[in-house]
């Protein structure tokens, strides 16, 4: 019998496997696809390798979640570079260039919005101050929300005085502040409405200011190239993780969990395991298709409820391409229509890969991935699918070649909600987490600690929320209350 079983090596997957490991845990760790990391994994086409979304690498830097993550389990730091523009944000009209120094940032505010600059700086000095008080509480791994009378007082424990600052803002939108600031410039609004959903799914409209200050700060924290995608991080943990006796199974899926007197786990190949412990590392509304009947009876989170909370698809374009680039830059984000959703290719990101990184891309060419957000349900009318695909794949890659030329294409691959579903079991194709639907969504958050004795949660819908960094606190929050309770 095993200590813990995890289901999924995605970011919160693997970080919880890996420490508890450290511990001294007997885990078991299934894998259903072919590469580790889920939406973060990579794949290889023809001598390019492809990072599955286009993702810019994070908290590598001093006290950063990656740096004492890796401080915790005797890991050699990776290759990064820590990139001075985080990305040029294009408009039909103008380009910004987003500094990741913020001193570079507000003289280039100054330049793009004269008018309004010092309204701007003001407005981005309070996300930092906000970020810097929430993040210091987020970082000491609370259990959000808590689910004992010991969660509550390990919370009041864990924040400060800092932390104070921060209610005012706890039922006010990002909008809200731009208003107090008097900020109404179409381009800027556009330009963080860009952000917005590419960190945390939504805009300035509905985005709680808490949740919104720490998506517009994180990246001036430090933005970095990783070499190799971040694919590599979770390879690196793991390698760890089996270092330290942890077991790996990859190309088994997981059909099945119910509880006896202990957890069984049963996968695709007829085999069942028994466990103490199950973690589930996944999207809510992607477990209830292996939950036991007995378990939905008792599990406090609604299948249904969950099946209509809305979430984005991802429509991806991989690109193996000489390299051509104009630009010093590595990440593009395009905003085709100031007035108009930041979806459907409307808003994409492109990021390409390093010259100088040869796990990516031979010498003299690039690995490129676009994505988009996109309206995950269209894509499973059979009879639309192909038109749909290349109108969108037409569109992006039209808008793209106003700015550079993509020359000479090796290879060009699609990706669509179909695909992920596909490749990482997300029902649905559903990616990034649940969409926020105001200043009250903080409130609808779920604990990675579920209401099932035994059975976790962590990954983009859990505490404390969606990406790369999100997702591994998760993973340790689960792993610290595991132990915990030995």
């Amino acid at each position: 019998m095993y200590d813990v079983i995890i289901i999924g090596t995605g970011f919160g997957g693997i970080t919880a496997s890996a420490l508890l490991a450290k511990k001294g845990y007997h885990t078991l760790t299934f894998e259903a696809a072919n590469e580790l990391g889920g939406c973060a994994g990579k794949f290889e086409r023809q001598s390019f390798c492809f990072q599955a979304g286009a993702t810019l690498g994070m908290g590598f830097e001093e006290n950063g979640v990656f740096s004492k993550l890796f401080h915790e389990l005797d890991i050699s730091p990776l290759p990064v570079h820590l990139l001075d523009t985080i990305m040029d944000v294009h408009f039909p009209d103008r380009t910004i260039r987003y500094y990741q120094q913020k001193e570079r940032w507000f003289e280039e505010i100054a330049q793009q919005f004269p008018k309004d600059s010092a309204a701007i700086v003001h407005f981005f000095e309070e996300m930092f101050s906000l970020a810097d008080a929430l993040l210091s509480f987020v970082y000491e791994r609370p259990m959000i929300p808590p689910k004992t009378m010991k969660h509550i007082f390990e919370a009041l424990q864990k924040a400060d005085r800092k932390l104070l600052r921060a209610t005012p803002f706890l039922f006010q939108s990002i909008a809200k502040r731009l208003e107090h600031y008097g900020i109404r410039d179409e381009t800027f609004i556009a330009f963080l409405n860009g952000q917005l959903v590419d960190s945390v799914q939504t805009t300035v409209e509905r985005c709680p200011a808490l949740l919104g200050a720490v998506a517009l700060s994180i990246f001036h924290r430090g933005a970095f190239y990783v070499e190799g995608g971040l694919a590599t991080v979770v390879d690196a943990l793991a390698e760890r993780y089996k270092q330290l006796g942890g077991e790996l199974r990859m190309r088994e899926k997981v059909i099945s969990i119910r509880k006896e007197r202990h957890w069984l786990v049963t996968t695709n190949r007829k085999q069942t395991y028994e466990a103490k412990h199950v973690v589930f590392n996944g999207s809510v509304h992607s477990i209830f298709a292996i939950l036991d009947d007995s378990i939905k009876c008792t599990f406090s989170i609604r299948e249904e409820k969950e099946k209509k909370r809305p979430a984005w698809g991802a429509f991806t374009i991989y690109m193996g391409v000489d390299d051509s680039f104009q630009t010093d830059s590595l990440y593009h984000q395009f905003i085709v229509d100031r007035t108009k959703p930041m979806s459907e290719g409307n808003q994409f990101l492109l990021s390409a890969s390093a010259p100088f990184d040869q796990q990516m891309a031979p010498v003299g060419k690039r690995s490129i991935t676009i994505s988009t957000h996109t309206e995950p349900l269209h894509w499973w009318n059979r009879h639309a699918y192909d038109e749909q695909k290349k109108m969108l794949t037409e569109q992006i890659l039209q808008r793209v070649s106003k700015t550079f030329p993509l020359t000479n294409v090796h290879i060009q691959l699609i990706g669509t909600p179909v695909t992920f579903a596909r490749f990482t079991h997300r029902a649905f194709g559903k990616v990034g987490g649940y969409i926020p639907n105001g200043v009250f969504s903080l409130l609808s958050t779920y604990a990675p600690q579920t209401n099932v004795e035994g059975l976790w949660l962590c990954g983009d819908t859990v505490f404390p929320g969606a990406g790369s960094l999100g997702c591994a606190l998760s993973g340790w929050i689960v792993a610290d209350a595991i132990t915990a309770d030995k």
